[in-house]
């Protein structure tokens, strides 16, 4: 290659060119035309346009795609309701609707393709009481679109079109047809034939990216969790995980009869959102989900006096110690409430007095006492 340069280009001779448009020449990649797609750097910076914030952490943005995952029964559809009912009545609870003054009156279209008619009717009387609406009044800014029924179809020349593909058509019709703030599609997987085929995968979660962008909308895909995993389902959780700007995973514990439900932001392009739980209300036959304060931290005693009390016995501890005979011998004895125990405790790891060793017992590092004296 000749080391004269035209605007710091360097001129290629004819041999080397050559040679250059023979390499990897089967990819047939020397006619393409890059330019358009060059980034012009005189183009401004636009800051996202978040849809939602959770206590004033936004997320969401417009122009991109979104997750709602976890095991079936978990509380998927309980979460995304949350979501609608934000952004229809403006907040709900801790959550709120980010674009009042850009979009003062959003429009929300829900996807269904994999509930029974009436599991989706629920959804929907459970999104209008939840922004105290009447449950039988059709409304222009809340649109649901039932697919699960889509039949395969064929045409006159015997040629069939999959279900799969005609659920992705009406997907794009209804939001061609009624404009949405964001779309949720409750049951991602329904609109490819094969969650496992790279290339189906691959092409539809491309084709989610350019409809968020094409549109400018904010849009929510719903995908399983595998079995016992935390991993979304097939290929195409694995293609969604590394295109969505936020995944939220939502997990069913149950205690006393009880169950509770928790929202965890498992990826975050933008800030991080904290947990949040919520419980589900016995509202006629659909339900309705209440978000649950969050729990108050537990303060331990004055560090002062734990250093005091751990001062007088640690003479009597074999270290390194497991916590719970640090909590016993040196705390216990003076705080009978188990969290402040835990409280006290982790303020002595936190100032350095109680470090880890090197020695594990059941899987965890033993405790023992930090060389610099206290």
């Amino acid at each position: 290659m000749s080391e004269e340069k035209t605007n710091n280009i360097p001129i290629i001779d004819a041999a080397a060119e050559a040679e250059e448009r023979a390499f990897l020449a089967g990819d047939q990649w020397f006619d393409v035309d890059v330019e358009p797609w060059r980034l012009d750097f005189q183009k401004q910076y636009e800051a996202p346009r978040y849809t939602l914030s959770w206590r004033g952490v936004p997320f969401a943005p417009l122009g991109g795609i979104h997750a709602i995952t976890g095991q079936a029964g978990n509380g998927k559809t309980m979460t995304l309701a949350q979501f609608m009912s934000a952004i229809l009545n403006g907040e709900f609870g801790s959550l709120r609707y980010e674009l009042g003054d850009e979009v003062a009156h959003p429009t929300v279209l829900y996807i269904d393709t994999e509930m029974e008619e009436a599991n989706t009717i629920a959804v929907k009387n459970r999104v209008m009481t939840m922004c105290g609406r009447d449950i039988r009044t059709n409304y222009d800014d809340f649109v649901v679109i039932m697919l699960r029924e889509m039949p395969e179809t064929t045409d006159s020349k015997g040629q069939k079109t999959p279900a799969s593909v005609m659920r992705w058509r009406a997907t794009l019709k209804a939001i061609y047809q009624y404009r949405p703030t964001a779309v949720f599609i409750d049951g991602l997987l329904d609109v490819v034939a094969d969650f496992n085929d790279n290339k189906e995968c691959q092409e539809i979660i491309y084709k989610c990216m350019q409809v968020a962008s094409f549109w400018g909308i904010s849009v929510w895909c719903i995908v399983h969790q595998n079995p016992g995993g935390e991993k979304l389902v097939g290929h195409l959780g694995s293609f969604l995980e590394r295109k969505v700007t936020d995944i939220f995973q939502t997990k069913k514990e149950k205690k006393e009869g009880e169950a509770t439900f928790t929202v965890k932001q498992l990826k975050a392009r933008g800030r991080d959102v904290e947990d949040w739980q919520f419980r589900v209300l016995p509202v006629t036959g659909w339900g309705m989900p209440e978000q649950l304060l969050p729990k108050e931290p537990v303060v331990g005693d004055p560090i002062e006096l734990v250093e005091k009390w751990l001062d007088e016995v640690k003479d009597f501890i074999e270290w390194p110690a497991t916590r719970k005979t640090i909590k016993e011998v040196a705390i216990k004895p003076h705080q009978t409430n188990k969290p402040k125990q835990d409280a006290d405790l982790q303020m002595l790891l936190n100032k350095r007095i109680l470090v880890e060793s090197d020695v594990k017992q059941n899987g965890y590092f033993l405790l023992t006492l930090n060389e610099v004296p206290f």
